[in-house]
């Protein structure tokens, strides 16, 4: 798998290339500045005052992704930084308020937030007995995707198509997201090949997906749903993408979600999430 992944961002940017010339941009993942040179002499995980067996599976994750994709990347690799805060961790961005925040990534310290409340709330539903740690693992494994993608060149060629194209930004953004529920997917799937997934696991990942796609955001929210300011894909596109970096453990086949931004076929399916959910709404 090295030999693709080290075709990743080449193939994921030409793709993109193509997909804006054709539309518009986003304000995605951030791009890796000189600070990131020095992320890997930094500690990998950081506690930043969290405590428990949630933060510290959490941090064992962060440790496991690095040496993942460190592995499987090549030349050019860079570690996370990996913070799992109860209250609140700097970065070059800026400081994060961990209480008021979900997960966060800084590409110019590769630098993710992680905060334990987040994974405690009622969509992910995590807890120190460790209860939905398939869901916990998985929305670090999309965070690592957005790293991927700093580190690869992908991030600013989408932030810069995003500032070139800004009537086209939101659907950069889906796909950017797509790309990580993917890369994310690929990721978990190798998790199954070592038989360290167990009964109900997937299932756990899917259901979270499902809470969080755009559409049903919306509807949970009593709001009209409106395809327009979707970022981050419905909850059946967003299953859809995991399952295909679960199925191939192919990163190219990830790349593909920009073919779909190109054609059209993206902004079709954010439009008949929404047209769903402002249907189920009214009944």
């Amino acid at each position: 798998m090295k030999t693709s992944l080290r075709l990743f961002a080449a193939a994921s940017a030409a793709a993109l290339v193509i997909a804006v010339a054709g539309c518009g941009g986003s304000d995605s993942a951030s791009s890796p500045d000189a600070a990131a040179e020095t992320a890997a002499a930094e500690a990998t995980a950081s506690a930043s005052g969290a405590e428990g067996n949630l933060a510290q599976f959490m941090k064992d994750i962060g440790v496991e992704l690095n040496e993942f994709w460190g592995e499987n990347w090549g030349e050019g690799w860079k570690e996370a930084v990996v913070k799992v805060p109860e209250d609140a961790a700097d970065t070059a961005c800026g400081a994060i308020d961990a209480a008021n925040t979900g997960p966060a990534y800084c590409g110019a310290d590769a630098t993710m937030v992680l905060p334990v409340a987040f994974f405690r709330d009622e969509i992910v539903g995590a807890d120190d007995d460790l209860n939905n740690d398939a869901a916990v693992a998985a929305v670090l494994g999309h965070e690592f995707g957005h790293h991927l993608q700093a580190i690869g060149g992908l991030g600013e060629a989408v932030s810069q198509a995003q500032a070139d194209n800004p009537e086209a930004a939101n659907l950069l953004s889906v796909a950017n997201e797509l790309h990580a529920d993917c890369l994310m997917g690929l990721w978990m799937s190798s998790v199954d090949d070592e038989k360290r997934l167990e009964p109900g696991d997937l299932d756990e990942v899917l259901v979270t997906l499902e809470k969080i796609g755009d559409d049903k955001l919306s509807a949970g929210a009593g709001a009209q749903a409106d395809p327009e300011t979707f970022d981050h894909g419905t909850a059946e596109q967003r299953q859809t993408w995991f399952g295909v970096g679960f199925e191939t453990q192919d990163p190219e086949a990830c790349s593909k979600v920009y073919d779909d931004l190109e054609d059209g076929t993206l902004e079709q399916e954010l439009q008949a999430g929404a047209d769903a959910a402002n249907q189920s709404a009214t009944n």
